[in-house]
């Protein structure tokens, strides 16, 4: 009996374990309605071939070509409450409406260059996060 109890308690234990682990979604690459987060891409841009979208936060318009802008991780600029902190600015070429800067994005294209500037195809304005 005692055998029993002890099987069924390091059951319970690797259980929980299990789910505790499943839940964490640091490990996972999290798409935001579908796109990308720019923390998931900024590893290797290069490696993302063909259409993806990816969501951020514009932190900058150029002011030499007015159809390129930059755009930051959206969990980092909330965090910072500042767009000049970022560790990683994407660079997007858009031919469109440039968004202004602290809107939230969604931008769909492909990259270019190497994976040094992203063309954009479609830009869809979420909300904006000033603060």
């Amino acid at each position: 009996m005692k055998k029993y109890i002890i099987i069924f308690g390091v059951i319970i234990f690797i259980a929980g374990i299990a789910i505790i682990g499943l839940s964490s979604g640091e490990t996972k690459a999290i798409k935001v309605s579908g796109a990308f987060r720019v923390h998931d891409i900024q590893g290797d841009p290069s490696a993302y071939k063909g259409t993806i979208a990816i969501n951020g936060v514009v932190a900058r318009v150029s002011k030499q070509d007015p159809k390129i802008f930059s755009i930051i991780d959206t969990q980092e600029a909330i965090f910072c409450k500042d767009v000049n902190c970022a560790s990683f600015y994407l660079t997007v070429k858009f031919d469109g409406q440039i968004p202004k800067v602290w809107e939230e994005v969604n931008i769909t294209g492909s990259f270019a260059e190497k994976g040094r500037l992203f063309v954009a195809t479609k830009v869809e304005v979420l909300r904006n996060l000033r603060f």
